[in-house]
């Protein structure tokens, strides 16, 4: 059995706040100390930092939360979706869990009692149909407005 050889992945991370070069190198100088982040750089430009890892689900919570501590911010959405078929607290544990394994997905916390899930996305990586399909193939569902996409994630965060 040969052992699986695990590709590094690069994420585009949407900053807030970073206006200056000097801003540009204190959360590139942020992101180089995140263990699993292979390469990063921050594009002033573009307002995004680009960072590469093969364990993309853990770096990027943790990149987003070294760059506000440094002070500034990463764009999300914060949204609540009705989660239908939870039937215990058990069905909510496994949905959050599902949730949490989303790519682009900084957190979330299902509440069995109101059938809601609370997730804080990066719109640019994730969306409400993605995290649909990924609920659904676990025997959920989370509804979504009709034809949430990225791109009406991101304009809804572009009006806050």
């Amino acid at each position: 059995m040969e052992n699986a050889v695990v590709k590094s992945k690069s994420i585009s991370l949407p900053l807030e706040g970073v206006d200056s070069e000097h801003c540009a190198l204190i959360v590139d100088k942020g992101l180089a100390k995140i263990p699993g982040i292979t390469e990063h750089k921050v594009e002033l430009n573009n307002h995004r930092a680009i960072i590469e890892s093969a364990d993309y689900l853990s770096t990027i919570p943790e990149a987003v939360k070294v760059i506000r501590d440094l002070g500034y911010g990463v764009a999300t959405v914060k949204k609540t979706f009705p989660v239908m078929n939870m039937t215990c607290a058990s069905c909510a544990n496994s949905v959050q869990t599902m949730l949490e394994k989303q790519e682009g997905v900084i957190s979330a916390a299902v509440n069995f009692a109101n059938t809601s899930a609370l997730v804080e996305y990066i719109p640019t990586i994730t969306d409400g149909q993605k995290m649909k399909s990924t609920i659904q193939s676990i025997g959920y569902d989370l509804m979504i407005e009709e034809g949430e996409s990225a791109k009406e994630s991101l304009e809804e965060l572009h009006a806050q």
